[in-house]
């Protein structure tokens, strides 16, 4: 709550959103006990892309989960997972993943972190800084799909999540994402036309 009592839409570590007119209040340790193990960046990056997201959609009022729906560029199931959490919205048949052809749903050099939010009136679209993930984070994406993956990738690939994890949250929300807010709703099953691109498609 702020000062001047009106309901702040994310703040810290915590996201609020209304659910048929009730506000809730998550917490980034709601969306940690989700994973456990080893998914903390998809995790983190997940939560704060829904907290930019939170301030974005909620300028007149709190946003809602009512009538959210989200197209998501990252195939990760941490940001998958994360994203349920907050908005409800993968298990309600309201998310997509567009990714490139042949990557599927795991984590790859050709994946974005991109999403686009709409809640029926408007969409907010939500892009993680061009250089916030180094392209050896990519790179090594890619590699441990394959019979070349060795022990010290797999260390490293850890070390990178842990370190991204850590500089999403120690990096303000304005710093770290670029929000661009379109006054035209996405459809359900819509897919944004910057996501159309001839070398993607859709996953449900």
């Amino acid at each position: 709550m702020s000062s001047n009592g009106t309901i702040k839409a994310a703040e810290g570590v915590k996201i609020r959103i209304k659910d048929q007119g009730e506000v809730m209040e998550l917490d980034y340790d709601g969306a940690i006990c989700q994973h456990p193990g080893s998914l903390w960046w998809g995790t983190a990056v997940g939560f704060r892309a829904m907290q930019a997201a939170a301030q974005a959609l909620s300028r007149d009022d709190l946003w809602s989960r009512d009538n959210l729906y989200i197209v998501s560029g990252h195939p990760g199931p941490g940001v998958k997972d994360t994203i349920e959490y907050v908005t409800g919205a993968p298990g309600r048949d309201r998310y997509k993943v567009v990714v490139a052809e042949g990557c599927e749903m795991k984590c790859n050099s050709q994946m974005k972190y991109e999403w686009w939010v709409s809640d029926g009136e408007k969409t907010a679209n939500i892009n993680l800084r061009p250089d916030f993930v180094p392209r050896e984070f990519y790179d090594l994406s890619d590699r441990l799909e394959t019979d070349q993956t060795t022990k010290e990738d797999i260390k490293s690939f850890r070390i990178f999540k842990v370190n991204l994890s850590t500089r999403i949250w120690n990096a303000p929300l304005e710093e770290s994402f670029r929000v661009d807010v379109i006054d035209q709703p996405l459809q359900p099953g819509e897919i944004p036309e910057a996501a159309k691109a001839t070398d993607y498609f859709d996953l449900k």
